[in-house]
């Protein structure tokens, strides 16, 4: 049985389960390698909320496990719950809606409820430990096989819609672009100039040049969290 009876051990056996290296860990996190061989050898005993999420996702482990030791290591944030159970305030559901874009530049896009699929539940510290309010997050359906391995045909996303002022490059977006809705990493250049870009490499780049006001476009969110066969 394994041993996950402090922080260091947690996460080696995350590094071991994703085929990941202490290195590899240092460069997603952005802290330096030292520090990250300092959470390994159990020299330092917790972690900072900010970095016990990114690590979390790396290691795509239940960021609560990772930090309490509590629960199970791969139990997912979502889970489903009988119809006859009502949540209480421990717990919070989250409907899932499909985007219509808006008719022009300027134009938010609309969201409307998907009412034959059950809402997921997620426990209320999912969201406090982001600080991140419920009201704000949404889940939609992934179509397409351009965000694979990452993201597969039918997965559900939950999207942090307050994040959609300001792009931190290389991450997943919920976007509109004239009236097709995507899911895609941006990448935003000096000049302005914004990259959009799949996962599956079969799919080339695309450019929305900063001085093209014949495209609209606008992010509906951050993908913040997945269910399904691929890994975000």
């Amino acid at each position: 049985m394994n041993d996950f009876s402090t922080l260091g051990k947690r996460i080696k056996y995350g590094l071991l389960k994703e085929g990941k290296s202490q290195a590899d860990l240092s460069r997603y996190t952005r802290i330096k390698t030292a520090t990250v061989s300092q959470w390994c050898s159990d020299k330092v005993k917790t972690l900072k909320s900010d970095n016990a999420l990114k690590v979390s996702r790396f290691l795509n482990v239940n960021c609560d496990w990772l930090v309490s030791g509590k629960g199970a290591p791969d139990a997912e944030d979502v889970k489903g719950l009988p119809d006859d159970v009502e949540c209480d305030d421990h717990y919070i559901q989250v409907q899932e809606y499909k985007i219509e874009c808006g008719a022009g530049p300027g134009a938010e896009p609309s969201y409307i409820e998907i009412e034959d699929v059950q809402p997921a539940t997620y426990r209320l510290s999912y969201f406090t430990l982001r600080n991140l309010k419920p009201s704000n997050c949404k889940r939609f359906t992934v179509h397409g096989d351009s965000m694979q391995p990452t993201l597969f045909n039918g997965d559900k996303i939950l999207v942090n819609t307050d994040d959609n002022t300001s792009i931190s490059n290389n991450h997943v977006y919920a976007i509109c672009v004239n009236n097709e809705i995507r899911v895609k990493r941006l990448i935003k250049q000096m000049n302005g100039d914004l990259i959009i870009r799949s996962d599956n490499k079969a799919y080339p780049d695309e450019v929305i040049y900063h001085n093209d006001e014949s495209v609209y476009f606008h992010i509906i969110g951050r993908v913040i969290e997945k269910a399904g066969d691929g890994g975000l």
